[in-house]
């Protein structure tokens, strides 16, 4: 059997692009056993879109200066579908110091 829990805080914004972040995103997804939980806590522009420019494969500059890479709801929602994922929890999204978002993820791998 796969795990029942699997936590990803601060972890997957790292990616240096959309390839890197889904080789991310699935190789956390693959330990989880079916019917398992997903929490995962990473940047986002939801929020701060017109506070954050895009330099490319899905990295952005922020306020504070650094570049990371953000996800939004919609790329979110897809990913979730893709992977087999149901949403535990709506999507959640905090404002640093409109310096940065940080969104909590929560979704339960189908048990099929």
């Amino acid at each position: 059997g796969g795990s029942a829990v699997v936590v990803s805080s601060a972890v997957l914004h790292f990616a240096r692009d959309d390839e890197h972040f889904e080789a991310m995103l699935r190789g956390t997804w693959r330990p989880l056993a079916p019917g398992g939980l997903f929490f995962c806590r990473l940047a986002s522009s939801i929020g701060m879109e017109s506070r954050v420019s895009a330099v490319g494969g899905g990295r952005f500059r922020l306020p504070d200066g650094s570049e990371r890479y953000l996800v939004d709801e919609a790329k979110l929602v897809k990913l979730g579908r893709e992977l087999g994922g149901s949403l535990l929890d709506p999507i959640k999204t905090t404002v640093v110091q409109n310096q940065r978002c940080m969104t909590t993820w929560v979704l339960r791998k189908s048990a099929a």
